[in-house]
């Protein structure tokens, strides 16, 4: 069959699932195909995944313009349920024209990835699967016919009200009455269980819904509604209890737990008024069933907020005692409003008079913060003290659900005693408790460039202004201090303008500008620029009423050093040079020859000078190889020995580097565009020992398997000659996980070769005095991965947030050790530490992590991949994971047991962390077993040769 079409070769062909169903044994398909070309035949393509076995299915045409049509076809799984039901199948469109075949994958926007539908083949007992991958392409997948329970609809009232309702399908029940199938639900707590009355519900649309012409399945729906104000339904005080139903139709029955809706629930807890006092209500999730649980407790002492005002540098607040015993005495003598800081746990008290059980309290905010640490950044949550004993400041009883995304209290902007500006309103957790925030006025957004023009330093970017911030003044003074190498610091005297976009109302563009010839650095502009990024930069607003005080991240691609860095400012200019780019790439690579002396490194897409490559380079520098070395690096200033070429990347000299070199070094990959000529050679020094699943290892029931397993990553693995592997574990799983075929290097790391050096000690010193480190302190490294979840929701303006405090951390340590912290650049963005710089040092920027392990007494991690290299130090490891019943999931796919086999303690609170570092000589004893199986897993290979034996096995012409 052909397709005709002018000839458009802008236009890529198309393909879309317009419409998917089950019907009479056949699933039918219909697919809307956009085209430019003609082509002699169609069909439509169901690629296994695991045995690449293929099936072809012919299509018919319905024209819908003249470069589209709808397709459509049918697949009988009478003739193919033995090829279909087992394992996973991608769908693709196969185009021939002139004996030529292309595939194009389908599209998948119609089915949802979370929940698809199945389609039940009977006498097979399972199902087939329709479903949208992570990419959005429409795949199908077999399993094993089960019960399908879906909560559809969970509503939590105010008044304390549960209604759920939903339904429960076993596809092989051939129900002929619906009165036949009994049903039941059951509230378990412990070894007790109760039956709830539910309301039975005819589901009309479940037949439809799931395909299945001569069968009926309307009777699976239910419902049911909890009334806890007037009954607890038999469930004790704080005990759990689950939820479960269970129908059985002809002698066969099925109990599942009830399980969360995908779309969530609005609501998880109610605090209500019963019949027995205070009663509140949570509704709870078993991870290992995703199972809801009902926790009803009752509240001995219930302190309710009725109102707030936040007016005039005063927060005040009126609220009320609710105890479910009003009969008894409770003595109100001692009785205070008590401000806790949720990091610091620094503690305020506030005593509070008690009137006919209602009590009131009025913060002046102006007072307080001038003359007291109270109130500083952060949240400070409120509490009401009665005879000893601590009560959340709540406001539950008002019928507000939600408030934190309801209700916003307007900020109140004022100076601390330091004369730095600060923000302070109240704020309602997700649990409606009160609480207090303090907010920095400023904090950095964006940069868009930094240059030195002339004798000017100029920064452009975008602040974050907290309101009120109507009447700032276009032109402030103040000051940045930039911190370089061997403890230099420049403060620099510098004008700020400001002007209000607008994008949001918090958003200002800035232009910070500073004369260095009258600064006296003119001489100093180099350094200042390769320094740029050695730390966060602090920066100075002097207005009227005090100090904004924030920091800022200029990482090196920011900075302006070329005409061609200049023409890139402007997005018009920017895409023809990216243009201009492939195509001088393109000219070199077809008309010059290769340079066999030519060696291009690079080092994680040339952000920093380190790891694998940069080992290697300063090896063959050593060895004094003939080459003609290349860096692909951001930072031109860098401090590179060898006096090798700078190059940036997407660069004119980068492209024509990449064109005409040899050799190419690198721990990650290269762009697409980037195609290797007869003779050039690619080594592959990877990055680290992995902890999560890689490429064909995922889960291919998984979203994140095509992304791992995608035709582009492994063209590009296709380009590898040699690959580096540290240990035994990770070459097998690399070559497994990307079905690697060539020369695999088993030499260990040549970054860590560091750790065996001779001269070690003097490194040690050569690299403390490059950070102004005391050579007489010991150094803690903490590392911790980088958490999204704590990054989103609005928290990338708000001040990174420690899980123990920084201050309490020096009191207890800081005679001893001196705290470095290397952190993930969008966390490294929002710390503030200008009053810990003694103490504590961002090195998060620092190109080679490797240096900082060398110079660690102790390290501090969670989940990272930096625990298999600082193994080979024998130096000991706490693992600070916090969040490890969050993180469980993602634990549990780690490739070996983290949890039993980690070379270190678990410590999960502040208290636990700073016990373990007063007795770490003691912990690392005790753990020195598991230590020394731990680094004979993963160090075996190391032995400070690896970069001699990676160049004598890639690098033997030169």
């Amino acid at each position: 069959m052909k397709f005709f079409g002018k000839h458009r070769t802008s236009i890529k062909p198309q393909c879309s699932l317009n419409n998917i169903k089950y019907k009479n044994g056949k699933v039918l398909i219909v697919l809307k195909f956009v085209y430019a070309e003609a082509y002699s035949a169609i069909f439509f393509n169901l690629h296994k995944r695991d045995t690449q076995v293929s099936l072809k299915f012919p299509v018919s045409v319905e024209a819908i313009s003249e470069h589209s049509c709808f397709l459509k076809l049918e697949v009988s799984m009478t003739d193919y349920a033995e090829s279909l039901l087992h394992g996973f199948w991608d769908a693709n469109l196969l185009l021939e024209n002139m004996g030529q075949e292309s595939k194009v994958r389908i599209a998948n926007h119609l089915t949802n990835s979370n929940e698809p539908q199945p389609f039940y083949i009977k006498g097979h007992d399972k199902n087939f699967v329709p479903y949208a991958t992570m990419n959005g392409n429409l795949s199908f997948k077999s399993e094993d016919a089960a019960p399908i329970l879906k909560t559809q609809t969970i509503v939590l009232e105010e008044n304390g009200t549960l209604r759920l309702s939903g339904y429960l399908l076993v596809p092989w029940w051939n129900v002929q009455n619906n009165e036949d199938v009994q049903k039941r639900l059951i509230l378990r707590f412990g070894e007790d269980e109760r039956d709830i009355v539910m309301t039975d519900v005819l589901r009309t649309d479940m037949t439809t819904y799931y395909q299945q012409e001569d069968q009926a399945y309307e009777w699976t729906g239910f419902a049911v509604e909890f009334n806890f104000p007037n009954s607890t339904y038999g469930l004790p005080d704080g005990a759990p209890a689950d939820l479960l139903l269970e129908y059985e139709y002809n002698h066969s029955s099925i109990t599942l737990p009830i399980t969360f809706p995908s779309s969530g629930v609005l609501n998880r807890t109610s605090t209500f008024q019963s019949f027995d006092g205070i009663q509140q209500l949570a509704i709870k999730k078993r991870m290992k069933t995703n199972g809801i649980v009902l926790l009803l407790t009752k509240e001995e002492l219930h302190a309710e907020v009725d109102e707030i005002y936040s007016e005039g540098g005063q927060i005040s607040i009126h609220g009320r005692i609710i105890t479910i015993n009003k009969g008894e005495r409770i003595s109100f003598e001692d009785t205070f409003i008590i401000v806790k800081n949720r990091t610091s746990k620094a503690e305020y008290s506030f005593k509070v008079k008690i009137d006919s059980f209602h009590f009131n309290y009025t913060f002046d905010l102006s007072s307080l913060v001038k003359n007291e640490d109270i109130f500083s950044e952060g949240l400070w949550d409120l509490f009401l003290q009665v005879d000893g004993v601590m009560y959340r400041l709540v406001t539950r009883l008002d019928g507000i659900k939600n408030k934190q995304n309801r209700i916003s209290f307007p900020p109140y902007k004022l100076a601390n005693k330091d004369g730095e500006i600060i923000v302070i309103k109240p704020y309602y957790t997700l649990k409606d408790e009160l609480s207090i925030m303090t907010k920095p006025y400023i904090a950095a957004k964006s940069i868009s460039k930094a240059e030195i023009h002339n004798s000017i330093f100029l920064i452009d970017g975008k602040l974050h202004v907290q309101i009120p911030n109507k009447d700032l003044p276009e032109i402030s003074q103040g000051h940045i201090m930039i911190k370089g190498q061997f403890g230099k610091n420049y403060d620099i005297p510098v004008s700020w303008k400001l002007q209000k976009t607008e994008n949001t109302k918090n958003e200002f563009h800035f232009t910070l500008s500073a004369d260095l010839k009258a600064a006296g650095l003119l001489e100093e502009r180099d350094v200042l620029l390769r320094d740029i990024n050695f730390d966060l930069i602090y920066c100075e607003i002097d207005f009227e009423d005090g100090k904004a005080i924030f920091t800022m991240n200029v990482t090196p691609e920011k900075v302006v050093l070329t005409l061609e860095d200049r023409l890139k400012q402007n997005d018009k200019y920017k895409a023809l040079l990216s243009k201009w780019g492939l195509l001088v790439y393109k000219l070199c690579f077809k008309f010059l020859p290769v340079n066999r002396k030519a060696v291009v490194f690079q080092s994680f897409y040339g952000k920093s000078y380190s790891d694998n490559p940069k080992a290697l380079y300063e090896e063959m520098l050593a060895q004094h190889r003939d080459m003609k070395a290349v860096w692909v690096i951001n930072n031109l200033k860098a401090d590179i020995p060898g006096n090798p070429i700078l190059v940036r990347p997407r660069s004119f000299k980068y492209y024509y580097y990449m064109a005409i070199s040899t050799y190419f070094v690198n721990n990650g990959n290269f762009p697409d565009f980037f195609q290797k000529r007869k003779g050039m050679t690619f080594l592959q020094t990877w990055h680290g020992t992995p902890l999560k699943k890689l490429g064909f290892d995922v889960d291919p029931k998984a979203l994140a398997y095509e992304e791992n397993t995608s035709p582009a990553l492994l063209k590009r693995i296709e380009k590898w000659d040699y690959l580096i592997g540290p240990n035994l574990y990770t070459a097998e799983i690399l070559k497994r996980a990307y079905k690697y075929k060539k020369k695999m290097l088993n030499v260990g790391y040549p970054r860590n070769d560091i750790f065996y050096k001779e001269n070690i000690r003097t490194k040690i010193i050569d690299i403390k005095k490059k950070l102004n480190i005391p050579l007489n302190k010991k150094v803690i490294l903490y590392a911790p991965t980088w958490r999204d979840y704590e990054y989103q929701n609005g928290n990338q303006h708000r001040a990174y947030e420690f899980k123990f405090d920084l201050k309490t951390f020096k009191e207890k340590f800081g005679e001893e050790y001196i705290l470095l912290l290397r952190l993930h650049y969008f966390d490294a963005s929002r710390i503030r530490l200008h009053r810990s710089d003694d103490f504590i040092y961002n090195v998060s920027s620092y190109d080679d992590i490797g240096e900082l392990y060398l110079i660690s007494d102790l390290m501090i991690t969670d989940y990272s991949s930096v625990m298999f290299d600082y193994a080979n130090l024998n130096r000991p490891m706490i693992f600070f994971t916090y969040d490890l019943k969050r993180y469980g999931s993602q634990v549990r796919g780690f490739y070996f047991n983290f949890v039993g086999e980690a070379p270190g303690p678990f410590v999960t609170d502040q208290e636990q962390l700073f016990d373990a570092i007063e007795h770490i000589d003691r912990l690392q004893s005790e753990y020195q077993i598991k230590y020394d199986q731990f680094k004979d897993r993963f160090c075996h290979w190391e032995d400070g040769q690896a970069s001699k034996r990676t160049i004598e096995a890639v690098f033997k012409n030169l």
